[in-house]
């Protein structure tokens, strides 16, 4: 099944300056799946996942709609 990642701009540059990724993966792969390729593919988004080592102030999101899947970011506090 083809995939199309939607990634926004404050997540490009860990995404080699891709607006959108097409991946292919199986039929039954769900959000996790997509997102364990998107990140063995693009190492750079691993810094925007936040764990109990390292609580960050910017992290991701993400959404699926059919064959789109959508990053979305969100910083603490930006809405002061």
């Amino acid at each position: 099944m083809n995939i199309t990642v939607i990634i926004p701009r404050t997540l490009q540059a860990a995404c080699e300056g891709r607006a959108r990724i097409e991946l292919g993966v199986p039929a039954s792969s769900d959000v996790a799946d997509i997102l364990t390729t998107l990140m063995t593919l693009y190492p750079g988004l691993r810094a925007f996942v936040a764990n109990e080592k390292r609580p960050l102030r910017q992290h991701f999101g993400v959404a699926r709609s059919g064959s789109k899947v959508y990053l979305f970011t969100s910083t603490a506090g930006a809405h002061n």
